[in-house]
């Protein structure tokens, strides 16, 4: 089974790709580790490995308090002469922090995580950065600062369902995410709530 690996760093304001910062070569460094773990499906016998390049795939969109808001970039590691996609997801918050998580892209058709989600890989990514961000805000302070995905269920099936290619275009549908927070299980409940415009959804914690 795939384990989608995270990591989230915290800092003081956004960055500038005319000017790198030592927050920017901090997370180069992260998603460089993250290229050569074992666990993240990295390749750690490969001992050559750089950020070829970068580049914005969701310009940044601004959230209702401004001035936070968030943004998604694209980041290729060389691995030994291979090119390796990561998403990398920033959130900056009302008081300036930024958060970071990077999620393995799995490339066109591919999927981020495994299990029964009725999930396309663009709506797995989000759903992803959502848990992760939430499951870290619960846990603020803990050293445990890596998450990953282990498994997703299918709960309730689709409701006022109409579906298209196998996927849902309209309806309502309920799924169980279990997310390892460093070797504990925790499950989140998720619904989903889908157009042909778009999906929405929303989180919270299973008890």
């Amino acid at each position: 089974m795939r384990a989608v690996l995270l990591v989230v760093l915290l800092a003081g304001c956004a960055m500038s790709r005319e000017n790198p910062t030592a927050r920017e070569r901090t997370i180069s460094d992260q998603v460089l580790a993250f290229d050569a773990s074992k666990q993240a499906g990295g390749d750690p016998s490969c001992r050559s490995r750089s950020v070829r390049s970068t580049e914005v795939s969701r310009p940044f969109r601004l959230n209702s308090q401004q001035p936070a808001g968030q943004w998604t970039e694209v980041w290729t590691v060389d691995r030994c002469g291979k090119p390796i996609q990561y998403d990398v997801h920033y959130l900056r918050a009302s008081d300036g922090h930024l958060g970071v998580t990077i999620v393995r892209d799995p490339g066109r058709g591919g999927t981020v995580v495994e299990g029964a989600t009725m999930t396309d890989a663009v709506l797995q990514r989000d759903t992803v950065v959502l848990l992760t961000q939430k499951d870290l805000s619960e846990t603020e302070g803990d050293a445990c600062r890596t998450r990953r995905i282990t498994n997703t269920e299918l709960i309730n099936p689709v409701v006022g369902a109409q579906i298209e290619d196998g996927r849902p275009v309209a309806g309502q549908w309920l799924e169980r995410w279990t997310l390892d927070r460093c070797g504990q299980p925790v499950r989140y409940i998720v619904n989903f709530t889908t157009t042909k415009s778009g999906t929405t959804f929303t989180a919270e914690r299973e008890k």
